[in-house]
């Protein structure tokens, strides 16, 4: 699966909006120039406030890149993550939404994406857990969790797709280490007690398992054992 092609069922606005709410009191956006690693389609970052210097769109497919000139209004580059057109320190802040679990080699993405980031700038990443308990593309249970052998079968047996290839979601462990050597903060917790506080949440099976617990446990307490099986969101900060 190329960067920026999965789909959600929020709108770029909304997703735009909860990305502005989990940088409250860590980044401001104000005349900065901005990379959207993976923008995809419908790049998420078009939907921030025109208080940016500049916004550059970054992805490896061409259907993207070609609609996107049509539709988006930001600058498109047509480029791998792992390998990118820019100059080292090239820009403030970089937003890498829910492309590494799309991308084998993360460290690499992640070398280039430290890269061309200035030093003090920051880069918002978020990635699939391999811990969901609800697998966010395909929806189904437990689906990173199996050995990618069972995965295959699983994806196929339920007429989902024709396997689970080009799927790499991480642990929370794996994606920290990568940035180890800079100072990071882990925003998981947050979006998750976000998502609960909204009961925005796509799966019907983890929408009625929230709205039960909601019953019983502050929304909090759910958040703090959720954040282990929930998407990973991390703020980088290039030392």
């Amino acid at each position: 699966m190329s960067q920026g092609l999965t789909t959600y069922a929020y709108r770029p606005s909304e997703r735009a909006q909860e990305v502005l709410n989990l940088l409250k009191g860590h980044v401001t956006l104000d005349e900065k120039t901005i990379l959207d690693i993976g923008c995809g389609l419908e790049p998420v970052s078009e939907k921030f406030p025109r208080v940016y210097a500049d916004l550059i769109g970054l992805d490896k497919d061409r259907r993207c890149v070609r609609i996107g000139k049509e539709n988006a209004s930001l600058s498109l580059v047509l480029a791998d993550a792992t390998s990118m057109p820019f100059k080292d320190e090239s820009f403030d802040f970089v937003f890498c939404s829910d492309v590494l679990e799309h991308i084998r080699e993360d460290a690499k993405l992640m070398q280039e994406l430290l890269r061309i980031l200035i030093r003090n700038g920051a880069a918002y990443v978020q990635c699939a857990n391999k811990y969901q308990i609800v697998e966010p593309h395909f929806l189904l249970p437990f689906l990173s969790w199996v050995p990618r052998s069972l995965a295959d079968i699983y994806v196929k047996v339920t007429r989902s797709g024709k396997n689970y290839a080009g799927y790499f979601p991480r642990t929370r462990r794996e994606l920290l280490a990568l940035t180890k050597a800079h100072r990071t903060v882990d925003l998981t917790y947050e979006r998750t007690l976000m998502k609960i506080r909204d009961l925005r949440i796509k799966s019907r099976f983890l929408l009625a398992i929230v709205s039960f617990l909601r019953k019983i446990l502050s929304d909090k307490s759910i958040a703090k054992v959720a954040q282990y099986f929930s998407i990973i969101s991390i703020l980088v900060f290039k030392n």
